[in-house]
């Protein structure tokens, strides 16, 4: 059972150290200080759900589904669209320092709703959730998945942590417009690079 524990490790840190949506999320509230434990933890709860659902049932059926595969893949590419033109607005026009530097601390139920949404919200967590992780948890025997799902949780556990405080101790390198703007660039380009990798996922469904 060590080895189903360590294959679910390994392989949610390698869909989750990928950045995205989620990922830049928390570094953007952990430079921001904002109620970081909370949104760690709340991502954490997020991603027991979704590999939750991924592992015990709903990933099996979404890997056997192309046209659930292609609908997950056109959400994701909206998603990050969306999400990828918004931070190329902030970098052009450097809003996101004037959001920081003028903000008060946002209050802790605003901010888990945020979480919430770009924890759930995003078609590309359930694509990870349900194709990957689903398709993996659909290919083992009943008495493995719990140690695969433990596995995978774990290594969401300690990656949200620990993505949230690195980026808390380096927001002394964030309080000039500058950093803001070129951070907010990089995660523009990253944006629309996610997009033409579902692009490439969509149209080979087809």
């Amino acid at each position: 059972m060590a080895e189903i524990f360590i294959n679910g490790a390994l392989l949610c840190f390698s869909l989750i150290i990928a950045i995205g949506a989620q990922n830049l999320f928390i570094i953007q509230q952990g430079l921001s200080k904002n109620h970081i434990f909370w949104v760690c933890l709340v991502s954490f709860f997020g991603d027991c759900l979704v590999f939750g659902l991924g592992i015990f049932g709903v990933g099996g059926l979404a890997a056997r589904s192309e046209n659930f595969a292609i609908l997950l893949g056109i959400s994701g590419i909206l998603f990050l669209l969306w999400y990828g033109i918004n931070c190329l607005i902030s970098a052009l026009r450097g809003t996101s320092f004037a959001k920081i530097s003028n903000a008060q601390p946002k209050p802790l139920k605003v901010t888990i709703a945020k979480t919430i949404a770009v924890s759930l919200l995003n078609p590309h967590v359930w694509i990870d959730a349900f194709i990957v992780v689903g398709g993996f948890g659909a290919s083992m025997a009943s008495y493995e998945r719990p140690w695969f799902f433990a596995g995978t949780v774990s290594a969401s556990l300690i990656w949200f942590f620990s993505l949230g405080y690195a980026a808390a101790g380096l927001s002394k390198f964030f309080k000039n417009a500058r950093a803001w703007q070129i951070l907010d660039s990089l995660i523009a380009a990253m944006m629309f690079y996610m997009v033409y990798l579902l692009a490439i996922f969509v149209l080979d469904k087809f």
